[in-house]
């Protein structure tokens, strides 16, 4: 296995924690599912870490501290505007 394709699994599974997170934290009723949350938090972290190391001039898949900063901040932020969206009814 390429040491990028291990550091894209690495942002993967660091999506999954902050789904898994974000849904704990979130537990009340009409908070969106488990697999949405989790899929949204692997989203963010995946298009936060490759993004800045494109952005950077970096291997797409390589870790290092701002890639994994910035994943984790994007995947909070998309969580954040899903929570903020999903059980909401327009009046």
């Amino acid at each position: 296995m390429t040491d990028s394709l291990r550091f894209v699994i690495a942002f993967v599974v660091a999506g999954v924690i902050l789904g898994g997170l974000a849904r704990v934290l979130h537990s009340e009723p009409g908070a969106p599912p488990l697999v949405l949350t989790v899929v949204v938090g692997v989203v963010g972290a995946l298009i936060g870490g490759v993004g800045i190391n494109l952005v950077l001039g970096n291997d797409a898949g390589d870790l290092n501290g701002w890639s994994f900063t910035l994943a984790c901040v994007l995947g909070f932020v998309l969580l954040g505007l899903l929570e903020g969206r999903v059980g909401r009814r327009a009046d």
